[in-house]
């Protein structure tokens, strides 16, 4: 369970009071493989402050190859981009 800060692609709704949810992001391994993951449920959002920027973490649910899995997706609000922070098996 190390910190990835890999960047990743991610498709996302906004509702109208301009919540993020995360609903599918794509990220590409060590071995430059693709992965797609479906998320199922955010189970926890929180706003950090990191070196003075704004960011939203997102605790994700996702099954992925039969299992289970927890990722932790972070947005940074000045940036406009999403990271891949960590992996929960």
């Amino acid at each position: 369970m190390e910190a990835e800060n890999r960047p990743c692609a991610v498709i996302a709704l906004c509702d109208a009071e301009g919540a993020l949810r995360p609903l599918r992001f794509r990220f590409e391994d060590g071995a430059h493989r693709l992965h797609t993951v479906s998320v199922t449920e955010v189970t926890d959002t929180r706003r950090e402050t990191f070196v003075g920027m704004e960011q939203l973490a997102f605790l994700c649910r996702a099954r992925v190859d039969g299992r289970e899995a927890l990722y932790e997706l972070k947005y940074t609000v000045s940036t406009h981009r999403w990271v891949l922070f960590r992996r929960i098996y």
